[in-house]
């Protein structure tokens, strides 16, 4: 038997194989890629200013590895790649799609040591940090917006900034430890932007005709032993309900399971799935569902005229939506949750929680803080709130 490593590059709309360094043998055994391989996907990324992603699929322990070998950002139903999506797309946080012109499989300890510049890549510092104060009366008005009928739910966020020495790849690397239910990434976009990202939601599956998509809404301690209030099960009701309209216009055989406690880190929430049968492109299903009540608000239109009017920042990617999309047969896209753009020396964590007519603005504060800790323990002791 004859082994030898083969580093396998896809070309245009060449088929991808499930991993992109392997070991050839009689049964075409994949090798993990190693810390060389790796280091030259990342240095070629910051050198030639090219964008690549590290991400790793809920209860899984293969990290993905994809680069591209050139700047274009092209967004086509059959190329294979990775989907990076803001909240809403626009100029200053366009939507990126990193096609697979390198696809690489490797082992979690392989990220161990190697170096990523970080003010190599990424763009300026530019978040505007809400106080507690001010992110109080934002929620106060936004229930009176409610209590008037002018909306029925909205999602309000702040973002907080960290000084942290920590690296990303470090960052990337205890999350995918810690969280083993997540989905774990970093993207890059050399000069533009740097995302970590701790996923608890998934957006979207799909494999063939068959999809799946959860309603993930209301929020507690995983620690706690009180009943889910009626605010977080309207909250939480709010997002089935839209997310069914939608299914009922584009998928057949739906079936609906739930709703059931889901544990995410230090927080619960209440999460129903649906499996149906798609009779409709992906594009046109991620069209309707984004951004769903559960980052946006109902209705659509006046939830985000009213969160554009009231956030003091630009969510950018935050409650935007990321994921593989055409890789080994499959889309899985998930909303951006727990999540942090990367900067040299510090980070801007984002993080927010919906609001209802039942809302507390205190309480509400309090759960973007118990948000907040997802990213933090992964950060302190080297990181300082400002």
């Amino acid at each position: 038997m004859i082994c030898k490593y083969i580093t396998i590059k896809v070309i245009n709309n060449g088929p991808i194989l499930p991993g992109g360094i392997y070991l050839c043998d009689d049964k075409h055994k994949m090798a993990q890629a190693d810390k060389k391989d790796l280091q030259n996907l990342i240095d070629k990324g910051i050198n030639e200013k090219l964008p690549f992603v590290f991400y790793r699929l809920p209860d899984k322990e293969e990290i993905h590895c994809i680069a591209q070998s050139s700047k274009e950002n092209n967004i086509a139903e059959k190329l294979r790649g990775f989907m990076f999506a803001p909240f809403i797309d626009g100029d200053s946080a366009p939507s990126y799609f990193i096609k697979a012109d390198s696809y690489l499989t490797a082992r979690l300890d392989e990220f161990i040591g190697l170096g990523l510049k970080i003010k190599d890549v990424s763009g300026k510092q530019t978040g505007v940090y809400a106080t507690k104060e001010e992110f109080v009366q934002q929620v106060e008005t936004a229930v009176k917006e409610i209590k008037s009928g002018k909306l029925n739910k909205v999602i309000l966020s702040r973002v907080q900034k960290i000084d942290v020495k920590i690296g990303p790849l470090e960052i990337f690397i205890e999350l995918c430890k810690k969280y083993k239910t997540a989905f774990v990434s970093l993207v890059v976009i050399p000069g533009k932007t740097v995302w970590i990202t701790a996923s608890p939601e998934l957006l979207v599956s799909m494999e063939g005709a068959d999809m799946k998509t959860v309603a993930l809404a209301g929020t507690k301690s995983a620690n706690s032993n009180t009943p889910w209030s009626d605010k977080e099960k309207e909250e939480q009701k709010i997002v089935a309900d839209y997310i069914s309209s939608v299914l009922d216009k584009y998928c057949t055989e739906i079936k609906v399971s739930g709703p059931t406690d889901a544990i995410a880190g230090n927080i619960m929430h209440l999460k129903t799935e649906f499996n149906a049968k798609r009779n409709t492109s992906l594009k046109v299903l991620v069209d309707e569902l984004h951004p769903t009540p559960a980052v946006c608000g109902m209705p659509k239109k006046e939830a985000i005229g009213f969160i554009n009017n009231t956030e003091l920042h630009k969510r950018k990617y935050y409650t935007g939506y990321l994921g593989p999309y055409n890789i080994d047969g499959k889309a899985e896209l998930f909303v951006n949750l727990r999540c942090a753009e990367v900067f040299n020396d510090s980070v801007d964590i984002y993080i927010g929680g919906g609001i209802t007519s039942e809302s507390i603005a205190e309480k509400e504060w309090d759960e973007t803080v118990m948000k907040s800790q997802t990213l933090l323990s992964v950060m302190l002791p080297k990181a300082k709130v400002v």
